[in-house]
């Protein structure tokens, strides 16, 4: 198993979500790296009692063990696939900001202009934040008055998660006119791309009292539009999902219709 987790990681240098899956394999070189690869299935189970972490978290570390095995089947280095049993999946979680929540976010944002600006494109797109941090002003079309959140001139653009083509609302139109197209990229500091603002946001977090990660802005968009009954393949093309059923399964429950005119049949 050794062999396969260093050739798999090689493959891993060329492919979008490099950082993530080589974290998941520090942690299955533990269990796995001086494992024959016919009692890789038997140890599994192992692997699932010393983690000591969340089920989706063990999934996702088995699933890249899975595909390190794939990777090695396809390339004929192993002849067999063991079969990797997983923890039952966990109910997809749906934390989001309540509206005061909201405002008390964005009253203290300014503090921090590139997390600022981050926010508020955020709360008004609900893209992810790879997407808006990578956003480059000729995406922004002010003649079609939306914005493209695909870039297809990205590294692995066809291999990344699904981004959005959002309409722009007046208000966001309004802030996007406001914003000085000095640079190449519509969140930058000092004319570079922002990559993160781990910092910024622990100082905000703080400020606020609020303990949430950057990507529950975008759960936010998703509830509080289903809150609002917008349709849900409405509210999954504005989220770039493939699939709109991954949406329904998520946000439908918000919604103050969601099977309502079904349960009005319901009479005793």
């Amino acid at each position: 198993m050794n062999q396969i987790f260093t050739m798999y990681e090689k493959y891993l240098q060329s492919t979008p979500t490099s950082q993530r899956a080589s974290i998941a394999l520090n942690h299955l070189r533990k269990v796995f790296s001086n494992t024959s690869l016919k009692d890789v299935a038997r140890k599994v189970p192992e692997y699932i009692e010393g983690r000591k972490a969340s089920a989706g978290t063990i999934n996702r570390e088995l699933g890249v063990l899975q595909s390190a095995l794939r990777y090695a089947f396809k390339h004929g280095i192993t002849n067999f696939m063991p079969t990797i049993m997983k923890l039952p999946s966990p109910p997809p979680r749906a934390q989001f900001l309540s509206h005061p929540e909201v405002e008390r976010l964005l009253n203290a944002s300014s503090e921090f202009p590139e997390v600022d600006r981050f926010i508020r494109i955020a709360l008004m797109t609900g893209q992810r934040k790879e997407a808006i941090l990578s956003l480059k002003w000729d995406q922004v079309d002010f003649e079609a008055n939306l914005i493209d959140f695909n870039d297809p001139s990205m590294p692995f653009a066809h291999r990344r998660k699904g981004r959005g083509t959002v309409p722009m609302s007046q208000a966001l139109r309004t802030y996007m006119e406001s914003l000085e197209e000095d640079c190449l990229w519509v969140i930058h500091r000092g004319g570079k791309r922002v990559i993160d603002f781990r910092s910024d946001w622990a100082k905000l977090m703080k400020k606020t009292g609020l303990d949430i990660t950057p990507h529950i802005l975008r759960h936010t968009v998703a509830t509080h539009l289903a809150q609002k009954n917008v349709p849900i393949p409405q509210i999954a093309r504005i989220l770039g999902h493939s699939n709109s059923q991954i949406t329904e399964r998520v946000y439908a429950k918000f919604s103050p219709d969601f099977c309502r005119q079904a349960v009005e049949h319901l009479t005793v």
